[in-house]
This record gives structure tokens, sequence and C-alpha cells, in this order.
């Protein structure tokens, strides 16, 4: 099996003596609204959005469109010392401080590039999820327009003896690392960001790596993405031989500490007019069903939380939860049938409801929200916005316990894939820390 290489490098940063990074970072691309993306713009002229997630113009055409502008501005910040490339190898310790359900939380890992498997080749690093092609294709515009990584991908791994999280903690507490920046973003999760550039330190840091396995938590598109440039790359032969496209930007993070929350996706139903009690008997066939009531869902729920469980609102204001039974679980032995997600998706989803698995992908019927209190207002009469949803009402909603994440590595490792929105790594990882330019400038 080949051995996990990750590798220091000199990334471009913001500079900080002419911009404030809670001014022209962003959240993931994927998780941007229009709302958000029309702020970021008005944020800063400097915003990292207009490289991730440029707006699309009436005028646009295969000469001029985002991806264009986006290598234009990218160049042009370059040229005007808005982003500097960092004078040498480093490896980036990341920090985020954040709260779930009133409790406070630190995220430890650190961000490097990622030597990524060659063509064929076994591979030490496995995602979890499946991809979609439109997706991609704007990634691969996008990246084939910049040569850069604009964004980190985030990944997890197991540090059974905590060297990895003792590492980061001693190079910040001891001043082995340099603080760049720290600041607060809109939803009040504090970021810090220092550099390791004494090469024992990333000596220690790369041996420790070499045996790792690596889990893709969030970024699977881009990391794909990553790969089909890189095969690009090398199709083209000596013409490109000035961009290293072998490695990719990726964050890393110890599942080996408490900071590592997986969260619920919780959801709600569209356009299926559900009969109560036609659906509950079909439900009771291989599921115990308890009422509840909106004061006691969520707790109800998350009693059940080692077991098959889903709490279940009908739009007459019904609660319940509804229990995988043992004979039935008893008899799955696919680890990925087994998670929660895919016994809804089977039961309920496909059988119950006679969702099509296009009707799932598409979201014909599905609805995702990430917050329970939202998710149960959506369908009591407080609001419609399930997801910002303000259009379609909200017929029913399934809440969900989050997936855990020793499911996740070990279906990952299989090569299996979650259904979409198994997992939500929280908080998710910010854009337009470090920016890996692909090329000597």
């Amino acid at each position: 099996m080949p051995k996990t290489e990750i590798a220091p490098f000199k990334p471009y940063i913001y500079n900080t003596g002419k911009i404030k990074f809670d001014d022209v970072t962003a959240p993931p691309y994927d998780v941007i609204s229009k709302e958000l993306q029309e702020a970021l713009y008005k944020r800063s002229e400097y915003n990292i959005i207009r490289l991730i997630l440029g707006k699309e113009n009436n005028y646009d055409s295969p000469a001029s469109n985002k991806y264009t502008r986006a290598e234009e501005l990218l160049n042009k910040w370059i040229k005007e010392n808005i982003l500097i490339r960092e004078p040498e190898e480093a490896i980036y310790l990341y920090l985020q401080s954040f709260t779930s359900e009133g409790k406070k939380y630190e995220r430890l890992g650190f961000i490097s590039l990622f030597r990524l498997p060659a063509q064929k080749e076994n591979s030490q690093i496995f995602g979890h999820e499946k991809t979609l092609a439109k997706p991609k294709e704007d990634r691969l515009k996008l990246m084939e327009a910049t040569k850069a990584n604009l964004s980190s991908i985030f990944s997890i791994f197991e540090d059974g003896d905590k060297s990895i999280v003792n590492f980061i903690t001693d190079s910040i507490q001891n001043n082995k690392a340099s603080k760049i920046s720290e600041f607060a973003d809109d939803k009040n999760e504090t970021h810090k960001l220092y550099r390791v550039t004494d090469k024992k330190l990333i000596d220690f840091i790369k041996t420790k790596m070499e045996d790792k396995s690596i889990y893709i938590a969030d970024g699977h598109h881009r990391f794909e993405t990553c790969l089909n440039f890189r095969n690009y790359i090398e199709s083209a032969g000596n013409n490109n031989k000035k961009i290293n496209a072998d490695y990719c930007m990726m964050y890393f993070a110890p599942i080996n500490q408490d900071g590592m929350l997986i969260l619920p996706t919780h959801r709600c139903i569209i356009n299926k007019k559900i009969k109560l009690e036609n659906f509950i008997n079909e439900v009771e066939k291989n599921f115990t069903v308890i009422p509840s009531d909106a004061q006691n869902i969520v707790g109800d729920l998350n009693k059940n939380k080692d077991n098959s469980s889903f709490g279940f609102i009908h739009e007459s204001g019904k609660y319940f939860v509804i229990s995988l039974k043992d004979t039935v679980g008893n008899a799955i032995d696919n680890p990925l049938e087994r998670l929660d997600v895919s016994i809804l998706q089977n039961y309920i989803f496909k059988n119950i409801l006679q969702m099509e698995d296009s009707d799932i992908d598409n979201q014909r019927f599905i609805l995702y929200e990430k917050d329970a209190l939202n998710a149960i207002d959506s369908i009591s009469g407080k609001n419609n916005t399930c997801n910002n949803n303000k259009q379609e009402k909200i017929e029913a909603v399934f809440l969900m316990n989050p997936t855990k994440i020793e499911d996740v590595t070990k279906i990952a490792s299989l090569n299996l894939r979650m259904p979409q929105k198994s997992t939500f790594f929280y908080p998710k990882i910010i854009s337009g820390l470090t920016i890996n330019v692909m090329y000597d400038s």
C-alpha cells in the first residue's frame, strides 16, 4: 500500500497589512446562497467569493465568463500585493472555536499539500459521498482557468496516540508556530491560522502521516476535480510541465478530538400528500412507532440514537419516533444499508412513499435542513422556510440522528458511497485562508 505523502508549500495569503481576514473569507462555495453571495460581494472587492463563486452575467461567452474573471482577479490581486506569496515553505495550523447545543468546542487541524495518487495506483485516501457531473464540470473549469486550489479539501484521519493533536497544541503553546491571523466570522466561530516553518517539525508531521488512511469529510467534488485536472495536465505533456498538479491543498483534522462533530441533516417532504393513517400502518410493518410532541421530539429521538430511529412530524400536527424493529435490523449485514439514512431511503422513501432513485438524487420531494428547530417550525405554521424554501408547502419532516464517525470511516474504507446528505461535519472550513497556485509566478 503506498504511503500518504504530505508536503509543505508556499501559498498565497491575504496581505494583512491591507486586508482583514473577516472581510475576505467565505464558507465553501456549495453552501453559499444567492443572498449570501451578494452580501459577500458587497463586503469587500477582494472577498474570495469573487474567485470561488463568481457572478454570472447575461453577456457571458466562452471567452469571457465567471471563470476567466476569476483568473483575471487572482492575477490582479497578486500584482497589487493584495495576495502575497509566503517566502518559506510551511505547514499551516488551523484552529476553529465554535459552539454546538450550548457547548464550546475547538477543532484542531493543519493545512498542507497532499500528493494525489497516480492513475491506477492503490490509494490511502477514501471518499464516502457520491459525486455529480455538473459540480465537477464547474470546478474543473475554474481550476483550468486559475490553475489554483482556492479552497482546501477537508479530510480526517485516525490519531489514536494523539501525536498530531499534541504536535499542534505544543507548537502553539511553545511558540514553535507563528500566528498569522485570528478572527470571528458571521456565525461567531473563531478562526486561528499559524505557520510552521521549522524543517524538523515539518519532517516529524510528514513521517507521522505516512501510514495514515485519509478520509474525505467535505470536498469530494473538488478532490475528484483535482484528479481530473492532474490527468489533463499529464495528457498535455511538455506544454504544461511548469504546472505542478500532482498535489492538492488539503486540511487534515484528527478524528480523536472533542471538536470533531458530525451533525444530522433533516429531511422535509414536499408534494407527497401523505395520508397519516395509511402511512403509519405501512411503517409499523418494520418499525415501532411511538407518539411524541413538539417539546419532546428532539429529546425522544436522541434517546434512540443507538438504534435506527427517526423523528416524524406530519402536517396534521402529529409527532412520532419511528424505530427499526430488531428483527429487521439484525438481518441487515451490509454496513452501508445499516445507516439510518439508508434505512430511511430504502424502507420509507422508496417502499412506502414510492420515490425513485432519481427523485431522491434530484431532490424532487425532499428539502434538506440542518437546523431541527427550523424543520419543526416549517411544519408547525411558524414559518415555511425549511432550507430557505418559500414556495413549497412542507407536508412532513423526518428528523435524523447524526451519522457515527466510525461508520463514515468503515464505509469509506470499503469504497462504498453513502446517500447524499449523510454527513455534516461541523463547522465547515472557511475559504480564503490559503491559496495554492500550481505554477511559479
